[in-house]
């Protein structure tokens, strides 16, 4: 399937959220966000061997992760790789590539997840942002479910200098609403700009690895 690749969404689209909306829009070929693969600030860490990662363990959770490009990057890195995603769309174009690497496709409520053991890293990209605000509590309780005591969350904060007023999704996320979403538990390791950034993405990114601590 190809995939439109405007750089803005039109202002009905940045009002849908929900599950139908997000499948209508993968049906209708409107997906603005998928570019066929990593992104390139993911790629570049890889390249030079510097992609975040656990003293130990490598069992990764990817939730929201659309047509799987990220969660597939990092399961070529050698972590059982689950990626998550409620669209039956999304699954159908990311699902055979992720399985051919030994990871899981689950299509399902990403914010309901309980895993029967917990992961050791979480990578996080353009799921928080996409989610209405209000639920942004709940995936903070979703990341203490499947986050070890000792594991890493890697995110890419984006769009950070969006105004808020605008809405979303994507909705504004800075470090300070990541630092609050998580909770005390979890402690930065590192912040740092994006600067290998998508083309015609007009907000600032920030990539940022939390450790979390003991319960």
């Amino acid at each position: 399937m190809s995939v439109r690749r405007s750089g803005r969404l039109s202002p009905e689209a940045r009002l849908s959220y929900t599950r139908d909306d997000w499948a209508a829009r993968y049906r209708e070929e409107d997906t603005p966000w998928d570019h066929g693969d990593p992104h390139p600030e993911v790629r570049r860490l890889i390249s030079v061997g510097e992609f975040p990662t656990p003293s130990t363990g490598r069992r990764a959770l990817v939730p929201g992760c659309g047509p799987a490009h990220d969660a597939c990057a990092i399961a070529k890195l050698g972590f059982n790789v689950t990626g998550i995603d409620y669209t039956t769309e999304a699954r159908d174009l990311g699902a055979a590539a992720l399985e051919a690497l030994g990871g899981e496709f689950r299509c399902e409520d990403a914010l309901a997840f309980t895993p029967a053991e917990r992961y050791d890293l979480v990578f996080e990209h353009t799921f928080l942002c996409a989610i209405d605000p209000s639920l942004r509590s709940s995936y903070g309780e979703m990341i203490s479910r499947v986050l070890r005591p000792g594991g890493l969350f890697v995110v890419i904060v984006f769009p950070v200098n969006r105004p808020r007023e605008e809405g979303g999704p994507p909705f504004a996320l800075n470090l300070d609403d990541v630092r609050e979403v998580l909770g005390s538990s979890f402690e930065l390791r590192s912040h740092s700009p994006i600067e290998c950034t998508r083309e015609g993405r007009e907000w600032r990114e920030e990539l940022a690895v939390f450790e979390r601590g003991a319960p």
